[in-house]
């Protein structure tokens, strides 16, 4: 494989990945920390995200402690875009794996 990259197609998102924040949430409690961090380094209440991102702070309490089995993942990505945070999906498979 060539390793020349065409760069019309590269994201301009990856510009801006540069000097980022990332946070590895493998798990629901992992992923309950980093909203509970974004949402406190925004200096945002529980309520005050919920209302934002248009779901109860019942729901946000859950995410944030970990225990909320089954999140719809449309309402995941509406508070992390409320929180100007995004998801991103890596490979963890070593190179070698087929």
């Amino acid at each position: 494989m060539s390793s020349y990259v065409d760069t019309t197609l590269v994201s301009p998102y990856a510009d801006i990945m540069t000097g980022q924040s990332i946070t590895l949430a493998r798990s629901l409690p992992k992923l309950g920390a980093a909203v509970r961090r974004l949402r406190s380094d925004r200096g945002m209440t529980q309520a005050q995200l919920a209302e934002a991102a248009g779901v109860s702070r019942q729901w946000v309490v859950a995410v944030e402690s970990g225990s909320k089995h089954g999140l719809e993942v449309g309402l995941v990505m509406h508070l992390l875009d409320t929180l100007d945070a995004s998801l991103m999906v890596r490979d963890d498979r070593p190179d070698d794996a087929s």
